[in-house]
């Protein structure tokens, strides 16, 4: 999903380190999630950010870089908020 903000576009992902489908889709469900969500099932992106546990929130711009990490989710707002003002 796409959202456009100060004529700047963001995309959300989510990626998912469930096992079962079901328990995934309930969790998305229970938390009002409407970004799509891709599950890491060989650890490549668990791997590549180092993750050490879940939720775990990552911001990268848009060359692919790295903005902001291991940002706690009240942070995120005003993370993306000035990474869209550059």
């Amino acid at each position: 999903m796409a959202f456009v903000a100060h004529n700047r576009v963001l995309v959300i992902v989510g990626v998912s380190l469930d096992e079962d489908p079901k328990a995934r889709q309930d969790m998305v469900s229970s938390k009002g999630i409407t970004w799509p969500q891709v599950r890491d099932a060989e650890g490549t992106i668990v791997k590549l950010f180092n993750v050490k546990g879940t939720p775990t929130y990552y911001v990268l711009d848009r060359d692919g870089n790295i903005a902001a990490k291991r940002i706690p989710a009240q942070g995120l707002s005003s993370v993306i908020t000035n990474l869209l003002k550059k």
